[in-house]
């Protein structure tokens, strides 16, 4: 039970749906290493379509940006690096078998490409196998200790199987090779928090906040640092900043009302409560928060 909750949670983190059937079978078509050396044509237009597609993905076309690194990879079917770039951008649009099929052909050409060994054990995670993401992690570290987003991946999966301290282990150093990471200090205090450390957590999401204030969780988590701190107005200021970017969220109304509450502002508790209860109808803390604050 424990092992589902958890890798739901990192279903939540990448926030993309599922694909329903496996893709990419043209790979095999197109995968020949038969073909002779590309024309100086041909290289100009394998870097045209390079730009375009990275221009693609500059602006969020990820659409048009998996159209031509498909004819990037048609171009160049024994090129790793245009395989694992066209297996991200599936990723991206939830399409994960393919992704994977992107990925294992990447590493079929090149073993020790970090970025796609990064992006399968991506999609091992996502699909519940922990055990064989943690190991594709690591081998990622093995060949580039230096790259925090692999560090930061080994972090995610260990904080997914509860092994929390080497979860921030993990964190901590990626930290040391990129301190500005918003997500990884974000993680690092979501765990601070957990661990009633809410000074520690406070400092940290400080920094978040700062470096990417548009992000509504690290909103949420400080939301309830100040108030485990007693901070009730500079708490109720990130939680409705929260809840107006995710307002879905029942956990964030909860917080919201028992905010308010200690802020001894009962009506606008009341209604955070009824609304985390309409989100959340089988939510027990929901139902008895509401029906105190009903009396």
């Amino acid at each position: 039970m424990r092992h589902r909750a958890v890798l739901a949670g990192w279903r939540g983190w990448l926030g993309l749906a599922l694909a329903v059937q496996a893709g990419c079978g043209w790979l095999g078509r197109r995968g020949r290493d038969d073909r002779p050396p590309p024309s100086p044509q041909q290289v100009e237009r394998i870097q045209q379509i390079s730009e375009r597609a990275q221009a693609a993905l500059d602006r969020g076309d990820y659409e048009r940006a998996r159209l031509d690194l498909e004819q990037l990879v048609e171009e160049e079917p024994g090129s790793a690096e245009a395989l694992q770039r066209l297996g991200r951008v599936l990723q991206i649009q939830g399409r994960w078998p393919e992704a994977e099929a992107c990925y294992r052909a990447a590493l079929a050409r090149d073993r020790d490409y970090v970025e796609a060994l990064i992006g399968l054990g991506e999609v091992e995670a996502q699909r519940g196998d922990a055990a064989s993401a943690r190991k594709r992690f690591e081998s990622a570290i093995a060949i580039d200790p230096h790259r925090p987003k692999a560090h930061f991946a080994l972090g995610r999966v260990l904080e997914a199987l509860g092994r929390t301290d080497e979860a921030l282990a993990a964190y901590f150093r990626a930290l040391e090779f990129d301190p500005n990471h918003a997500e990884v200090s974000l993680r690092i205090a979501a765990i601070q928090l957990a661990r009633n450390q809410p000074d520690q957590a406070l400092s940290r999401l400080d920094q978040v906040v700062e470096l990417s204030p548009k992000t509504a969780e690290a909103r949420k988590l400080r939301g309830q640092a100040h108030l485990k701190l007693g901070h009730f107005t500079e708490s109720i200021a990130d939680l409705r900043t929260a809840a107006q970017q995710l307002p879905n969220r029942a956990d964030i109304y909860y917080h919201l009302a028992v905010a308010l509450e200690a802020n001894h502002k009962s009506d606008e508790a009341r209604r955070a409560a009824e609304w985390a209860l309409r989100l959340a109808p089988g939510d027990t803390a929901a139902q008895g928060l509401a029906q105190r604050l009903r009396r």
